[in-house]
C-alpha cells in the first residue's frame, strides 16, 4: 500500500525571536507555539526536528514559551520538552490561549508556568487512527495505553492528585480553567486577563491633544503604565527645555519670529497643563 504524506509546511508552527531585557533582567528567546505540534492530516505543520535543534542552540539566561496551541504529535511534543528540561536556560511557560493535549505536557517543561485566567488547560487520553484487521487495531489500542502511561508520569509529577483521579480527568477530557489547573499544580501562577486600570492624568493626555477613555477605564498592563510613565516623563523634560526657551530672548533667525515664540509659549504652557499628581 503506498502510503500518503503529510502536507509539506509553509511556515513554522513555531516562532523564536531573542530580546534583550531590561538592564536589571537577563536575555531572553521567546518561543511561540501557537499551532498545531508535529505532522497533521489537515493543516500545514511541521515536526519538532527543526525547533528542537533551535532550541539548542539558544544561549540566553531565560526562555519564554507562549502557548495557544491544540495539541498535535505526541512524539514531538515530548522531543520538544525534552529538549526543553535538559536546556540549562530558564524556562518559563506563558499560557496566553486555549492549550491542549500535548501542549500541555510541553508547557510543563517551564520551570514557572503561568496561565491567563480566561484561558483553558485541556487534558485528555492519546488517540489515533488504525486501518487493519482486529489484532492490529487490538495491538494499537494497548500502543497507545502504553502513550497514555508516559503522558500521565509528566501530569502526575506536577500534581498531588492520585492517578486514579488523573485518569478519571484523562477520560473526560477535562477542560480545566486557569484556577483549576493551579489547584491541580499544574499552573504556578494566574494572571488577570485585564490588569488594573493605570490612574493616567487626564491634563496629560488632553495636553497631548488625546481624549480620555470615558466610563469604564481602559486597563493597562503593568510593563505598558511604566513605559507610558517613562514616555511623560521624557515629554515633561521635552517641555521644560521648551519652557525655558520661552522666557529665553528669541534668537535672531529666519521666518516669522513672532509665530515662533507665540508656538514656544504655547508648548510651555502645555508643561502647567500637563502637571501629574
Amino acid at each position: 500500500m503506498r502510503l500518503i504524506q503529510f502536507p509539506k509546511a509553509k511556515a513554522c508552527f513555531y516562532d523564536i525571536k531573542p530580546v534583550l531585557r531590561a538592564e536589571d533582567k537577563p536575555s531572553a528567546t521567546d518561543i511561540w507555539i501557537y499551532d498545531v505540534i508535529g505532522d497533521d492530516w489537515y493543516d500545514p505543520s511541521l515536526t519538532a526536528k527543526e525547533l528542537c535543534q533551535k532550541i539548542a542552540a539558544i544561549d540566553t539566561d531565560e526562555i519564554v514559551l507562549h502557548f495557544n496551541s491544540p495539541g498535535g504529535s505526541v512524539s514531538d511534543g515530548i522531543a520538544i520538552y525534552n529538549a526543553l528540561m535538559t536546556h540549562p536556560a530558564t524556562v518559563t511557560s506563558l499560557i496566553e490561549g486555549w492549550t491542549s493535549s500535548i501542549a500541555t505536557v510541553v508547557a510543563l517543561a517551564g520551570e514557572h508556568v503561568a496561565m491567563f485566567d480566561n484561558t483553558m488547560f485541556i487534558i485528555h487520553n492519546p488517540w489515533g487512527i488504525q486501518i487493519g484487521p482486529a489484532k492490529a487495531m487490538h495491538e494499537y489500542g494497548d500502543y497507545l495505553e502504553r502513550v497514555g502511561e508516559l503522558m500521565s508520569k509528566i501530569y502526575l509529577a506536577h500534581t498531588d492528585k492520585s492517578d486514579a483521579e488523573l485518569q478519571d480527568a484523562l477520560d473526560a477530557e477535562t477542560s480545566f480553567t486557569a484556577e483549576q489547573a493551579a489547584e491541580w499544580g499544574f499552573v504556578d501562577e494566574v494572571i488577570a486577563g485585564q490588569a488594573a486600570a493605570a490612574a493616567v492624568d487626564t491634563a496629560v493626555l488632553e495636553a497631548l491633544g488625546l481624549h480620555a477613555p470615558g466610563g469604564v477605564g481602559r486597563t493597562l498592563s503593568a510593563e505598558s503604565e511604566e513605559k507610558l510613565r517613562d514616555a511623560s516623563t521624557l515629554i515633561d523634560d521635552i517641555l521644560a527645555t521648551l519652557a525655558g526657551r520661552a522666557h529665553s530672548p528669541a534668537p535672531a533667525a529666519s521666518g516669522d519670529g513672532r509665530r515662533n515664540m507665540k508656538a514656544q509659549q504655547e508648548m510651555a504652557s502645555l508643561l502647567t497643563a500637563a502637571k501629574r499628581h
